[in-house]
């Protein structure tokens, strides 16, 4: 044992960041607005879900919306004095039992979900299925260039060294391993009409 800490919430804060700065695609993202969090899996077999964006704001950005005569505007978040517009959850163990090459590929899935116009918004890719348009494929087929050259450029780095192993692997290099954890935010009724 290494006898080290990792904060996996900072780690992937921190490869969230890295991926942002060498991908142009990605640079209306400021992390500065942007809450890394864990969630956990209870199961750890079969189907579901490795990480997911959680939007801050409704349809193009707006703070609040009336749903059956209620108004509804999501709680406010800040972080070291920026008002947060996204929160990205990485699921536990899930997540980091992927391969480093699948665990890019998830990261750049929901770094794409954030809104171009970086609005609190998710980005919307058609009118019935906007969360990936009419396929999840044609939705990764639109950063696929990008990861590649992203994960050949880590090859070989400490960082590509992390991404390598699994959570089993991480939970016996470093001595602690913790993460920040938040409840998903919900709408808020604020007031009625």
């Amino acid at each position: 044992m290494a006898g080290d800490t990792i904060n996996l919430s900072d780690f992937m804060t921190f490869l969230l960041q890295d991926i942002i700065t060498a991908t142009p695609l990605f640079s209306h993202i400021d992390m500065n607005r942007v809450l890394v969090c864990s969630a956990y899996n209870k199961k750890v077999t079969g189907g579901g879900i490795f990480a997911k964006v959680v939007p801050l704001r409704f349809e193009n950005g707006v703070t609040v919306k009336k749903f059956r005569n209620h108004w509804y505007a999501f709680p406010k978040i800040m972080n070291n004095g920026f008002e947060i517009l996204y929160i990205v959850y990485f699921y536990i163990p899930r997540y980091f039992d992927l391969p480093a090459y699948e665990k890019l590929n998830v990261a750049f899935h929901e770094l794409y979900h954030i809104n171009p116009e970086f609005n609190g918004d998710v980005r919307r890719m058609g009118a019935y299925k906007f969360s990936h348009g009419y396929s999840k494929e044609h939705f990764n087929n639109q950063f696929k260039d990008e990861l590649l050259h992203y994960y050949n450029k880590i090859k070989n780095t400490p960082l590509h060294a992390i991404l390598e192993m699994n959570f089993a692997q991480i939970a016996e290099h470093f001595e602690t391993v913790y993460t920040r954890n938040m409840k998903v935010p919900r709408p808020k009724k604020i007031k009625d009409n």
